[in-house]
């Protein structure tokens, strides 16, 4: 399987092991991989390269349903929250107002973040 995917042998039982990775086992405890684990190995890497950590890939992997769009999105909104919150504990350390932090650099997360929620 590992060479298949082109991905180490520790990938593949560190995937299995936080459950992103399900194959079923022989009868004699080896792991039996089908098509279906090489594709969801392809969504892991795909996902991993869009900049997800494996936790939200295996809540995406839990709602397959959900539009490549709509994870976009998410990453978008994490990274400008993330943003944020740096935006709010720097005022928090400089005992100024958020109105007095914001700067260039932090008002176009702050723009798109608010474009995104209405």
């Amino acid at each position: 399987m590992a060479d298949i995917a082109g991905v180490s042998k520790r990938t593949i039982d560190y995937y299995t092991n936080l459950n992103l990775l399900k194959p079923s086992r022989s009868d004699t405890g080896y792991r039996l991989f089908e098509l279906s684990d090489v594709e969801q190995l392809d969504k892991i890497s795909h996902l991993k390269g869009k900049g997800f950590s494996l936790e939200e890939i295996n809540e995406k992997l839990a709602f397959p349903d959900t539009s490549e769009q709509v994870l976009e999105k998410a990453l978008l909104v994490k990274s400008n929250l993330q943003e944020l919150l740096v935006l709010l504990k720097r005022a928090e350390r400089e005992n100024s107002s958020i109105k007095e932090s914001i700067t260039h650099d932090t008002l176009p997360a702050i723009q798109a973040l608010l474009q995104l929620l209405v």
